[in-house]
This record gives structure tokens, sequence and C-alpha cells, in this order.
């Protein structure tokens, strides 16, 4: 572990260290084990996984520092209790650089950075105590606020290989839940688990496409990609979900403590949304027991965690990620699918088998495939947003959608051409994320257009009618998520992966954080 020059390492995420406190405008209701007002915490902001953040944010910002330049953010920043730090996993360039990482909100000023490979595939949950949990190369990992390590604990497939897993929630009772590469769900350290695959009789795996999404990229490509994630970039076909294992989908978790997970189907043609249900005589706080529930069969192929609405009758997923669909997304068949989940716990959804549950409404992408969850909430109100990688000069089709069901209520097409980039964030009354404007470079690869140069921007639409109403220049696109700290700042996590197609725009990285301007 390496602290900051003249730094001392404090535990920043304890709730006595007044001294770095913030002023707390935003402060939504707590979840059980998590701080307590904490506005984002985790992959898609919770274990419901639905990116809503419970604040009236700001109609402009100003941009106040950008710390971790060179290192690309695949998954949103977290925050300690009182507010005084963020945390954030990053990619590695170099084997000897940093990929977990504790800045100062205040500054952006490193407190610690360990080495950990692997990090960069989830973000780090902090729970009520101020203790970290992350999954690293093959193990889940617990920190303490000063980055001293806890446990580690191995994560492997059925026959006790390394395995990966991207991410980890708590549950109301307050254990860790995370799911690996090959379905084996885990909750705490071991406390249980279930192998998903032979539970709802799916695939655990299928075997590794021949032409890699890897193999696409065209040498300028390739070097700006090096120059951030390091050598190894196979990571970058998991984010797009064009592989075909159950991650980087993270664990979704209702209210009610019932698990759901995304991954293969029972062949190769398709994939499926899994429920798993929680009991045990002893109740499922102190001795869980695991068991499955109804699967909800999809396209095969998601880059999109499981999203679940806040009273927690809505389940929402999108499809159809896969190689074939990264070259042709026009191709693709990837539709958005959003079940009643008391309708398939009581069997009166469309499909009479118990163990299946047939969506309620299922909503085709006009784009191709997501790149990535998107939020869903009361009343089936949902959004839809569309970037593809091998398509990423169409500016025909519409850039956010707001739908209720299957009906649209709006939809935005941003101005001078510019296209969504990031995963959607919604506040009370905002739609947060980055927009990216490209240029035609006329050069192809296969049938993929390849900008010349991309211009990214921090973007914030209005949610009652998808008008823009703020724009600040950033120096790469997101892809992840724009997180809402709790004094109502915005952070923008850098990625670059549009930035990185674009054959003259570098990709930057880092972290940003943006102030609220008062009106």
């Amino acid at each position: 572990m390496r602290a900051c020059d003249g730094a001392v390492l404090i535990a920043l995420g304890c709730a006595s260290c007044a001294s770095g406190s913030v002023e707390a405008p935003c402060r939504p209701t707590t979840l059980p084990h998590y701080p307590e007002g904490s506005t984002y915490l985790g992959v898609h902001g919770g274990p419901r996984q639905n990116d809503v953040v419970a604040c009236d944010t700001s109609e402009a910002f100003q941009r106040a520092w950008h710390a971790l330049q060179g290192y690309a953010i695949a998954q949103p920043n977290t925050f300690s209790p009182d507010g005084a730090a963020t945390y954030v996993t990053t990619s590695q360039p170099t084997p000897d650089d940093c990929t977990v990482w504790a800045l100062r909100t205040e500054d952006g000023a490193t407190v610690w950075c360990r080495d950990e490979p692997g990090a960069i595939g989830g973000s780090i949950t902090v729970d009520a105590n101020g203790h970290l949990f992350l999954t690293v190369e093959g193990a889940l990992l617990s920190l303490d606020a000063a980055g001293t390590t806890r446990w580690r604990t191995a994560l492997t497939d059925a026959a006790g290989a390394p395995v990966g897993a991207y991410g980890v929630h708590l549950t109301p009772e307050g254990h860790l839940a995370t799911v690996t590469a090959t379905g084996r769900l885990m909750l705490g350290d071991v406390l249980a688990e279930l192998d998903l695959p032979e539970a709802f009789g799916l695939l655990a795996s299928l075997p590794a496409p021949t032409l890699g999404f890897d193999d696409l990229i065209p040498p300028a490509v390739a070097e700006d990609f090096a120059r951030v994630f390091g050598p190894e970039q196979g990571l970058l076909a998991i984010f797009s979900g064009a592989g075909a294992t159950w991650t980087d989908n993270t664990v979704a978790i209702d209210a009610d403590g019932r698990l759901y997970a995304v991954g293969v189907g029972a062949d190769a043609a398709s994939g499926a949304v899994v429920q798993i249900r929680q009991g045990g005589a002893g109740g499922a706080a102190s001795a869980p027991q695991l068991s499955a529930g109804w699967r909800m069969p999809t396209v095969a192929g998601s880059a999109s965690s499981p999203s679940i609405s806040p009273d927690g009758r809505w389940l929402k997923v999108t499809d159809g990620n896969s190689v074939a669909a990264l070259v042709a997304p026009e191709s693709a068949d990837a539709s958005a699918r959003i079940a009643d989940v008391a309708a398939c716990d009581a069997n009166t959804d469309a499909d009479p088998d118990p163990a299946v549950c047939a969506p309620a409404y299922v909503v085709p992408l006009r784009s191709g495939p997501a790149a990535g969850a998107s939020p869903v909430l009361d009343d089936a109100e949902h959004y839809l947003w569309d970037v593809q990688l091998a398509d990423l000069l169409n500016v025909d089709t519409p850039d956010v959608r707001r739908l209720d069901g299957d009906t649209t209520v709006w939809s935005t097409t941003l101005p001078d051409d510019a296209q969504w980039t990031s995963v959607l964030t919604l506040t009370d009354r905002h739609v947060l994320g980055t927009s990216s404007t490209l240029a035609d470079s006329g050069e192809r690869l296969l049938s993929i257009e390849l900008p010349s140069t991309a211009q990214h921007a921090f973007t914030v639409l209005d949610r009652r009618d998808g008008s823009v109403v703020f724009l600040a220049p950033i120096p790469d696109d997101s892809t992840s998520t724009v997180t809402v700290g709790p004094d109502g700042s915005a952070y923008v996590t850098l990625l670059g992966l549009v930035s990185g197609f674009a054959l003259d725009t570098p990709i930057t990285g880092g972290l940003i954080a943006f102030r609220p301007t008062p009106p």
C-alpha cells in the first residue's frame, strides 16, 4: 500500500473524522448496513442497481479537480461514511501501478493506494463501519479505511481453479453477495453459496469465440488502449458483453433479500436472468440457505446487470451482446426485458411454468445491444441509452429515451450530432452522464467506422422532457457511471472507450469532480 507524500494514513472512512466532513444536502434514505445517507453504494448505485440517486441535483456545475490522469476507470467511485474520501478502482498501465485508490473529496489528493490486479472490474462497497469490500483477481477482498487488509477469500470455480468476479453488494441482512464468472453465487465469506448453472440447468460458460474483440482493434487504437490499460485488454470484451460468462453482471438484491443474476442460458443462443431465494431454519440473517427461484430466458449475451425498481416490483435487463453484434449491431436481436416480479413469484405471468418468468414488456433496442445497464423505476418507468462501438458515427437514432412499459414518453437527440456515451444516473430532476461528438476519419475496419477525433462533455438532462440543461467539456467519455457525492458534487469517471477508438484523440483517463453552482 502506498500513501501520498507527507500524508498520514488515517481512517478517513470512520464516522469520527469530523475534520474531513462535508456539507450533506443530499441525504437519501439509508439502506441497511450501508453508511447513513450514502449517495452511491457500488456498481449501478446500490444493491437494486437502478442507478437512482434520491437527490435534488444542481442544474449547473463547476469543475473542481481532475485526479488519476493516465488511468482508465470502468466502474463508479464510492464514498466514506463521512464523505471526506472517495474510493475508486482503475486500470494498471504497468505491473507496479496502483489499482485501488482512496482520494480526498476536497481536492482529489491521494490518501493511499494499493496494487491489486483485476480490481478495475468492480467498484468498492463501503459498509456503515467504513470497511471496504471489492473483488480483485481471483479473490474477494476486505480493507479497513486506512487501506489495510482485513481478510481475503479466494474465488474459485467448481474444480477449485481461480475465477473472476466483478463487484459486491450488501444484502438486507448485511451479507456480501457476489457471483463469479462461472456462476458461483456467494454470500459473505462463503457463508452460503449456490452453483447457478447446476441449480437452474444452465451452462457455466461458453467457449471463447474464434474472432475475439481485440482481434478487431487496429494498431493505432490498440496502442492507445495499451497506454492506459496495460498489455491485457481482454477486459474490453467483457465490458461490451461479448464474453459468455456470468459477469460483468453484478448481483442485484431486492428489499426482501432475493438475489438476481444474469448469465449464460441452456445453449449457445440463449441467456437467462435467474432469481435466488434465501431461507433457513435460523433465518437468513444467521444461517442463510440459497435456493433456485424462477428464471427469465433472454437472448445470449448481456452487458447489463439486472436493475430492480425502488418498490421491488419490476426487474429489467438488456441482452443480445456478442462478438457478431459488435461487428454488425444492426443484425443483433437485442431487447430490454422487464419482468413483473410479483406476477412471476405468483406464477400469474404469461408463462404457465412456475420455473419460468415471462417478461411483461419487451422493448427492442433500436441501434443494437446496450453497452451497460439502464434504470427502471416504479410503474415500469424506465430509460434507455444507445452507443455502439461498431457504429459510433450513427446519429440517426435517439440518444436517450424514457418509456413507461413499452410506451415512449420522450426521446432526446443531442445537439450537434453528439451521442450519449455513459450509463444513465437518475436524480430527482435530472439525468447525468457523458456525451461525445465524433468526426469521421474515412477509415474502416471490416464494417466498423473509425472516428478521427472525439470531443466529450459532462451532460445533464431534465428528466421531465429530456432537454439538455448543462454541458461541460471533459477529455474522455465515461461509458460507466457519473456519481453524486453527499455534498451534491458530481464525479465523472473516465474510461475512454470512445476516445480510444478515435484515431487522433488519446485516452486521458481519471476522475473529475464537479461542484454544484448555486442558482
